[in-house]
């Protein structure tokens, strides 16, 4: 075994879970460290928060995990061209301070900190986790512009820039985002940002019947009104809408709104603390978690399979993706959702207590193995 100790320092070694925590100060230090890696043969896996640890099987073999914990900080924020680069280690919570208390340009980058108040810039890419934001303004993929990244082999890359509108090169950014650190480390990232609106407002129905859900989902869908968040909690029976605009636009969203359905319009302190409480769900329970989607047409007959499951479904209604949280991790109640979901021409993503198999075509299996070969011919990430 390498003396990990003699690679970075020993003041950058310490010991979490009898596994080895290796905490690079910078992207050089990242790259001496994969170079390293490569050379003798070691295995890696990244660790940002440490809020979605469970959201991929563990790893055959592991011989020391690598913190992003110190690579911190905003490297540039240009509120004029609505941008801001900020190292992977970042918390979401401090990018979103900083750039919220502009009070001149009134911007926000609205990335949701899923994962609760420690998940980091680097981690909500990796996992590409999206919460409400996304009906709105996108995943991950959607905001992010260009990253700074180091490849398994050592190479320190960058990839997009630093402006909205930028068509240099192959966006590697958007390959990265959602493998879980097992093609590059992202050590750096650009993303775009959005302004303010003037006024957000939240109106809650409290349905009865899947079918009474997915009715009013389509009234939406097929009106005049762009939500910023169009959430569903079943078998709770909750569907809250946020709106976001001038406010003229807002009251005549809210208006047509309440010619679909009997609603009730929640104060702010109580519709941010909704989107909280929808962001935390599938964290605050041991039970197992399964990410699923389908299309927007099934949306009532999931959540009566997720009922039937006896899980609680959280997540984007208009876009019929979220996650399922069960109140243990019973295998039978997984398979029974899987089956409903696996025939209503689903998605299913195991995120914690759940093991699923995942079957891919012989082309997509050899072009996983090639970019892999690319970024990490020795295999170190895992």
């Amino acid at each position: 075994m390498t003396d990990l100790a003699g690679i970075l320092g020993a003041d950058r070694v310490t010991e979490a879970a009898d596994m080895p925590v290796i905490t690079p100060r910078d992207q050089e230090e990242v790259a001496v460290l994969l170079q390293a890696a490569t050379r003798d043969g070691l295995t890696l896996t990244i660790r940002g928060g440490g809020t979605k640890v469970g959201w991929r099987p563990a790893p055959e073999r592991c011989d020391a995990l690598l913190a992003t914990t110190a690579l911190t900080g905003i490297v540039d924020h240009q509120p004029g061209d609505m941008t801001l680069v900020a190292r992977a280690g970042t918390p979401i919570v401090k990018i979103q301070a900083t750039v919220t208390a502009d009070a001149t340009h009134r911007q926000r980058l609205m990335l949701d900190s899923v994962g609760g108040p420690t998940a980091t810039l680097g981690g909500v890419l990796s996992t590409r986790a999206a919460g409400p934001r996304r009906t709105r303004y996108g995943t991950p993929r959607d905001i992010v512009i260009g990253a700074r990244y180091v490849t398994g082999d050592g190479l320190i890359a960058k990839t997009g820039g630093t402006v909205i509108k930028n068509v240099a090169g192959y966006d590697v950014a958007k390959l990265l985002i959602g493998a879980h650190g097992s093609l590059a480390i992202i050590t750096e990232v650009a993303v775009k940002l959005h302004p303010v609106p003037d006024v957000a407002r939240t109106v809650a129905l409290h349905a009865t019947s899947p079918a009474e859900v997915a009715e009013f989902v389509e009234r939406i869908r097929t009106a005049p009104i762009t939500p910023s968040a169009l959430e569903v909690r079943w078998p709770e029976g909750l569907v809250a809408v946020r709106v976001e605009s001038t406010a003229a636009g807002a009251a005549a969203q809210l208006a047509l709104l309440h010619t679909f359905a009997s609603l009730e319009e929640l104060d702010t302190p109580a519709g941010e603390a909704l989107l909280e409480q929808q962001l935390a769900l599938p964290f605050d329970t041991e039970g197992a978690v399964l990410g699923v989607g389908v299309r927007p047409a099934a949306l009532a007959a999931l959540l009566a399979a997720v009922e039937q499951a006896g899980g609680v479904f959280v997540g984007r209604a208009a876009l019929v993706a979220g996650d399922v949280v069960f109140p243990d991790n019973d295998p039978d109640r997984v398979l029974r959702l899987g089956t409903a979901v696996r025939a209503l021409g689903g998605n299913l993503l195991a995120r914690r207590g759940v093991v699923i198999e995942q079957s891919h075509t012989p082309g997509i299996e050899r072009l996983t193995t090639a970019m892999r070969n690319a970024l990490d011919p020795a295999g170190v990430l895992v």
